[in-house]
């Protein structure tokens, strides 16, 4: 009767089901400068948060503040950047939430960088 009663009112009684945890987000990450030696590398895993990045939990946030689209995120609008012209690429390859992303982009500096897209690339 109660099941009967759920169906008729729209709903559905499920014993021991769950809502679904977010799709694991892992991320390869690469920073070049002018500068060969001075490529880093990293791997950024959200839901949860690890991987061998060094500020994983917070560039995580970061990300999530803007579901993983890299090409609106404005992290750290505040700081103040020389006009030095050191460029440097920033490259992301993996999945967001299951979903398949690859992101570049050229900076002038790493101080632009940072202000762009936070410690996301922080490596």
């Amino acid at each position: 009767m109660l099941l009967a009663s759920a169906i008729i009112a729209g709903t559905a009684i499920v014993p021991g089901v769950a809502s679904a945890a977010p799709a694991e987000s892992t991320m390869r990450l690469t920073v070049q400068g002018q500068d060969i030696t001075a490529t880093q590398f990293g791997e950024l895993k959200c839901h949860p948060a690890g991987g061998t990045h060094q500020h994983a939990a917070k560039a995580c946030e970061e990300l999530e503040k803007v579901n993983g689209d890299f090409t609106a995120m404005q992290a750290n609008v505040s700081k103040v950047c020389t006009m030095q012209y050191q460029p440097v690429t920033a490259k992301i390859e993996g999945k967001w939430r299951g979903k398949e992303i690859n992101y570049t982009q050229t900076f002038s500096n790493s101080c632009t960088m940072q202000v762009k897209t936070g410690v996301v690339f922080e490596l």
